[in-house]
């Protein structure tokens, strides 16, 4: 009796260690994944210096080049010299950016993904079964790195969370999408208590047009299905571009790349509101690339005017700044997309938007979805009484323009950058359906709003 007990005793004991190696293993496979998190972060913080920096010196080559009439004949030299220093270093920095660009896709993803089933195996003892079906095509990096981070924790939940000791992945390619199954065997799972893992992962699919899909039943397994659009018809002569810039150096170097690939024309540039609606009544572009802010009409005017005349037009907005506020404004009054101008993956958006997709920059994709989930908190709580539908802080500064400020006196009053106080104003003058500060205040004054 004593032997048998023991006999139990000690079997109890080496399951105990099991389970606690396995803890270890899963941990380390967690701060991998925390690793693999800081290092994108590192990456991004990288390219979005080189932006930074490359947007400077665009900004200090057209400043020079202001200069060049207000200065004697005789300085030009020194112009044209300090513009070709700014023009050298941009180069250098776009090669920088393309190098690390580059770098990036060194591994497919059937090679990045095999690599990691197979780590995952001799760290954890589990068995994982990984088979690529179809002819492989490369992906854009941000595609990629989705695919790799919905593995990463897919493996993990598995075995952390549903205690499979067999998982089964399949990697589909066609010629029109990409597909990630993850298959095990495990304890199954609640999907009304499955935490926000998988509301994270559907967020990063759906914003590269992917979808996710989940099967599972108590100790019956649980089959995840990750997948996304890789291709599709683009329009016969290529996509149809309209730049709308107002720094020719930007709207040459925009056009430069893009004439650069067989798949997008530009059909031609203009460098305000007003020019932009006359180039696509007499263009008909597939996409409108417009810089904000822009000069003349305010850039959600220029958006609603054109939604409303080319409905299937589709309209990307391009910045230099992370403006969370204009973002989700910009994508609540229709555009198609919201990206930095230090975007590395600025033609791959142009074809996922047009394939009717919507592009925002990863970077701040997070925060312009709270934003905008923020705004439809405030419209709920607006008063069925209020035609225009204006927010209490919209409200707020249509009082101090009514008052006299101006953009840089509202922001000191209410804290705000003036660049804030800017897109505020924009949006609320497309609420108002006026163009210019003075439309708004007669409007507000003539119907009492304020």
């Amino acid at each position: 009796m004593m032997g048998f007990a023991f006999r139990i005793l000690m079997q109890s004991h080496k399951q105990a260690q099991i389970i606690q190696e396995q803890k270890q293993l899963l941990g380390q496979q967690l701060a991998k994944i925390e690793e693999l998190t800081l290092i994108e972060e590192r990456n991004r913080l990288s390219q979005e210096l080189h932006g930074m920096i490359g947007n400077s010196l665009t900004s200090l080559a057209d400043g020079v080049e202001l200069l060049r009439t207000s200065v004697p004949e005789s300085e030009h030299d020194r112009i044209n010299a300090l513009v070709a220093i700014a023009q050298r270093s941009l180069d250098e920095i776009r090669k920088q950016q393309y190098q690390l660009s580059q770098s990036t896709y060194s591994y497919s993803i059937s090679s990045r993904l095999q690599q990691f089933t197979e780590e995952f195996m001799k760290s954890t003892g589990v068995t994982v079964a990984f088979r690529v079906i179809g002819s492989e095509v490369p992906l854009m990096q941000q595609m990629n790195d989705c695919i790799y981070r919905c593995l990463q924790e897919l493996l993990t939940n598995a075995v952390h969370h549903r205690r499979a000791s067999n998982v089964s992945v399949q990697l589909y390619f066609d010629r029109q999408q990409i597909r990630l199954q993850v298959e095990d065997k495990g304890a199954g799972m609640d999907l009304f208590q499955s935490g926000s893992g998988l509301y994270r992962m559907e967020e990063r699919l759906h914003l590269l047009q992917g979808t996710l899909t989940v099967h599972s039943e108590l100790e019956q397994g649980t089959v995840v299905i990750c997948q996304m659009p890789i291709q599709a018809e683009t329009a016969q002569n290529g996509i149809r571009l309209l730049i709308v810039d107002d720094h020719t150096i930007i709207a040459d170097s925009l056009q430069h790349i893009f004439d650069q690939h067989v798949d997008f024309t530009v059909v031609g540039t203009a460098v305000d509101g007003q020019g932009a609606l006359e180039a696509c009544e007499r263009l008909v572009p597939d996409i409108v690339l417009m810089d904000t802010p822009i000069q003349g009409m305010n850039e959600l005017e220029t958006l609603l005017e054109m939604k409303l005349r080319w409905p299937n037009m589709k309209v990307v907005f391009m910045t230099t700044f992370e403006d969370t506020i204009q973002a989700a404004a910009a994508l609540e009054h229709g555009a198609d997309g919201y990206m930095l101008k230090s975007s590395r993956e600025m033609l791959a958006a142009m074809k996922l938007v047009f394939l009717g997709g919507t592009w925002i920059d990863q970077s701040i994709a997070a925060r312009v979805f709270e934003e905008m989930k923020q705004q439809r908190e405030q419209l709920e709580k607006i008063s069925p009484n209020d035609p225009y539908g204006l927010t209490q802080r919209e409200q707020e500064i249509l009082g101090h323009l009514c008052g006299g400020l101006r953009y840089k006196a509202i922001a000191v009053k209410m804290y705000l950058s003036e660049g804030t106080v800017r897109n505020y104003c924009s949006t609320l003058y497309a609420k108002l359906g006026v163009s210019r500060r003075e439309e708004a205040i007669e409007l507000a004054r003539a119907e009492k709003i304020v």
